[in-house]
């Protein structure tokens, strides 16, 4: 009998030296460094799924500026992954050595089968041939927010053509019911609103190889087609009762302003051109389909056509963990949990990722916007975001609003001076 004791002494510390090694096992963490969004919490849920899957620690970090935080940031580090929302921010820390090509981690194929050649030409640098980053969400600007009732109260009007809606605006504008709020003052920054407008003009009306020439100045404000589509803006602004409170207001107020003015009775508007961001600020108790919705800016000649922002991902660390987690992030199923809340703003960039669970009615309409336009190759990132910053962040806007604010007698003038600051 006692023999027998010890011989089960070898399997119980066995038994015992496996649970308590599995108890102590202490799986690698990961580290995302990105920016503050909405939904963090969401994003969070994903990745907390993609560590149970790949047995890591994946920690989010957001910070207000990611890309000063990779090249000076004390414990960056501790980073092995970033998300940025510059694709030009992107390109400028890979030419530095900050961050890693994406070929460590993805093959051409891959990248070719799920990623229109646009959206990794704005990645890639011209200097070295080398693509830095994938996006990985993205967010439309080209949509036309209107109010329900006014707009049913109109005929529920459908235009095939930006000229359409001139037309339409035209005929149903009046000294008491301007159609439109299109206010866009931002403090330093008014007129971000207005290079939107432009760069839906330009991709609408003259199609894609104008606008990415125009992009990268092989033509300038001075061409042809670049004038017109700014003369285009006018068409609107300049249309006598067109605009609530007319052109030099829009200059001088906020634009949130407009989503409020837009679903008040006592106003008259009825449309207001805007970005996805539109959505952030209706009143708190007005609901999309029943108080407010959007169509799709209309086009003719490139229907499918949509501009839009979004945020990259980008690789700090080769280690084989953070290349997992970076194939997981990118994966056609990714995000299926946040799709399926009903106030989910996620669309992914992968032209190829699973949408059959989205429960948001808005969020569906504007991913199958963005699916047209990814599969036409007519999806095109917000100009002024790419251009040089001293361009689309300065004089771009400084242009529009002068325009806006002397008027279409002065074209030749503010194209001129737009085109010597180039």
């Amino acid at each position: 009998m006692e023999l027998k004791n010890k011989k089960l002494i070898v399997p119980i510390f066995v038994i015992t030296t496996l649970i308590f090694s599995f108890l102590a096992y202490d799986p690698e963490e990961i580290s995302i460094a990105g920016p503050y969004f909405p939904q963090i919490g969401y994003f969070q849920e994903e990745l907390d799924q993609i560590s149970t899957d790949l047995n890591v620690k994946i920690k989010y970090i957001p910070f207000s500026d990611v890309e000063t935080e990779i090249v000076g940031g004390t414990n960056i580090e501790e980073f092995d992954l970033a998300i940025i929302p510059n694709p030009q921010g992107v390109v400028n820390l890979g030419e530095r050595g900050h961050i890693y090509p994406v070929s460590i981690a993805l093959s051409d194929e891959l990248i070719d089968n799920n990623y229109p050649k646009h959206l990794q030409e704005i990645t890639t640098s011209e200097t070295d041939q080398t693509n830095y980053g994938i996006l990985f969400r993205l967010i439309p600007n080209s949509l036309i927010w209107y109010d329900v009732d006014k707009y049913e109260r109109l005929g529920s009007p459908t235009f095939e053509s930006f000229e359409d809606m001139i037309s339409f605006t035209k005929e149903y504008s009046s000294s008491d019911n301007p159609l439109w709020c299109m206010d866009i003052e931002s403090g330093a920054s008014t007129g971000w609103i207005a290079t939107n407008w432009l760069e839906d003009l330009i991709l609408h009306e003259y199609g894609p190889d104008t606008y990415d020439d125009w992009l990268t100045q092989k033509i300038k404000s001075q061409n042809n087609e670049i004038t017109l589509s700014i003369l285009n803006i006018g068409k609107l602004i300049f249309e006598e009762n067109a605009v609530y409170g007319g052109n030099q207001r829009i200059i001088s107020k906020e634009f949130r302003n407009n989503y409020r003015n837009l679903l008040d009775e006592d106003n008259s508007c009825v449309f207001s051109w805007s970005g996805h961001f539109a959505n952030m600020y209706f009143p708190a108790d007005k609901s999309y389909e029943y108080d407010f919705d959007f169509f799709k800016f209309p086009s003719e000649s490139n229907k499918n056509a949509m501009v839009g922002i979004g945020d990259s991902l980008v690789i700090l660390n080769s280690s084989n963990k953070s290349l997992e987690v970076f194939n997981a992030l990118l994966d056609d199923n990714f995000g299926q949990k946040w799709i399926s809340k009903q106030d989910s703003m996620f669309i992914s960039a992968n032209k190829n990722s699973n949408i059959e669970d989205i429960e948001n009615n808005m969020l569906y309409k504007e991913t199958l916007l963005v699916r047209n336009a990814l599969n036409d190759n007519l999806f095109r990132y917000d100009a002024s975001e790419l251009m040089e910053r001293r361009i689309g962040s300065d004089h771009l806007l400084y242009a529009l609003k002068k325009y806006i604010s002397l008027g279409s007698e002065f074209i030749n003038e503010i194209t001129e001076e737009l085109d010597s600051k180039y």
